[in-house]
This record gives C-alpha cells, sequence and structure tokens, in this order.
C-alpha cells in the first residue's frame, strides 16, 4: 500500500545576501536565483546573486532553474501569500525554461512536487482525466498555456537528495 502525504510547501524568498560576495540585499535590487545540480557533490544547490554580479558567478554544475525577484523593503509587512506564490510560480515555469543536456530525476521531482502545489492553490487546473502514471496536463490560465508536468514516484531516496535544496527554497 503506497501512502501519499499532502504537503502545503511556501517557497520562500530570496536570500537576505549575495551567494557570490556576500554582500547584503537592498530594497529595490534585482535578485536572481539559480537553481542547479551541482556536478561535484550531485546534490541541488541554490545561488541568490545581484543581477550585476550574474556574470561573474560560475555555475558550479547544470542550471535546472531561474528566476528574479526585487529586494522588498524589510520595514514593510512580511510576505505576502502572492508574492510566496509567485515565487512558486516563477520557479515552476522556469525549470522548463531552462535547457538540460541530461534528464535529471530531481528536476522532475522538484516540477511534479511545484505542479502539485500549484494546483492545490488553483494557480494550475488539471486537464483531461487525472494521470497517475507518466505526465499530468495542467492548463495556466494566466498564461493560457498547457503544461505537460511528468509524475515521479517520490521515493525516500529521491527525498533525501532534494531535502537541502527544498529546505532552502519551502517554509
Amino acid at each position: 500500500m503506497r501512502v501519499i502525504m499532502a504537503v502545503d510547501w511556501q517557497i520562500k524568498t530570496i536570500a537576505q545576501k549575495s551567494t557570490l560576495s556576500g554582500i547584503g540585499f537592498e530594497p529595490g535590487q534585482k535578485v536572481v536565483c539559480l537553481l542547479f545540480m551541482d556536478s561535484t557533490s550531485a546534490e541541488l544547490g541554490r545561488a541568490d546573486l545581484l543581477e550585476t554580479e550574474l556574470e561573474s558567478f560560475s555555475i558550479p554544475g547544470e542550471l535546472l532553474g531561474r528566476w528574479s525577484r526585487v529586494v522588498k523593503d524589510p520595514s514593510a509587512e512580511g510576505v505576502s501569500v502572492q508574492e510566496t506564490i509567485s515565487s512558486a510560480e516563477d520557479l515552476f515555469f522556469s525549470l522548463y525554461e531552462v535547457e538540460s543536456s541530461t534528464e535529471i530525476v530531481e528536476s522532475d521531482a522538484l516540477k511534479h512536487l511545484l505542479g502539485l502545489m500549484l494546483e492545490r492553490k488553483r494557480i494550475l487546473k488539471v486537464r483531461g482525466a487525472r494521470s497517475t502514471t507518466q505526465s499530468q496536463a495542467y492548463y495556466h490560465p494566466k498564461r493560457k498555456i498547457e503544461i505537460e508536468v511528468p509524475i515521479i514516484e517520490i521515493s525516500p531516496q529521491l527525498m533525501l537528495s532534494i531535502q537541502d535544496t527544498l529546505s532552502d527554497l519551502v517554509l
């Protein structure tokens, strides 16, 4: 018997300082977030950089996703639900926009998990019959596009391989 847990993750906003320089981010600055498969550790990694530092940063592996955000004023109220959902959407679509030279199971697992989360938040809508193998068709009304999301069996080993990235990405 397989047990499927419903998980409600919130995608974290950008880090407080640059991965490259360690310089703190200031309100109004544009920050680029990179998700990659580290070639030395074979683990997922994330880097948050100032847009101006992007050319100086050498990705230590294969780029899986890329999205950007403008730093908000910390004196303003906390992160709104809409900002969190927007960040999840940006990450989800960036996983499809970046060309990958190899099929990466972790990337497909993130697509699957984020797809489920965005469906639960009513951002994505299921198209056709519910699928339990291969892929599920979803429709994104705001972009007016249909997208195929791979269905991956999330094993304990797979969760262990992506847990650090998930802890960096989700609250």
